[in-house]
């Protein structure tokens, strides 16, 4: 038998919400002149460099990865924790590039 609300001593009275059906007020800064972003993106953006001299950048571009094997992924967490134990923030980072497949392994073509 399902237990009731005043038998478990949780008998706080159901406040009932009130809906307001009148449509919301759209509030904006009166005399503003900013423009709005139409929500489109760019791959290049402007940097003032000085002087008003504007520089043309553009988006980086994706890192190479390799598909890391289980080696690669074993040893490198291994790495990373002897980097991690002996306060060597450049063998922790080479670590954790290996096992992520981007520490540039294969990146050259051998020719025989």
């Amino acid at each position: 038998m399902p237990s009731t609300r005043s038998s478990t001593g949780h008998s706080k009275p159901r406040v009932q919400l009130t809906v307001s059906t009148e449509p919301e007020r759209k509030r904006g800064i009166t005399g503003s002149t900013k423009k709005r972003s139409t929500g489109t993106a760019t791959t290049t953006s402007r940097h003032r460099t000085g002087a008003g001299v504007k520089k043309n950048t553009r988006a980086p571009a994706t890192h190479h990865k390799r598909k890391p094997h289980l080696s690669d992924k074993i040893g490198g967490a291994a790495e990373k924790l002897v980097g991690k134990v002996t306060h060597r923030p450049g063998k922790k980072a080479a670590g954790t590039r290996k096992m992520h497949g981007t520490d540039g392994k294969n990146s050259r073509t051998h020719r025989v």
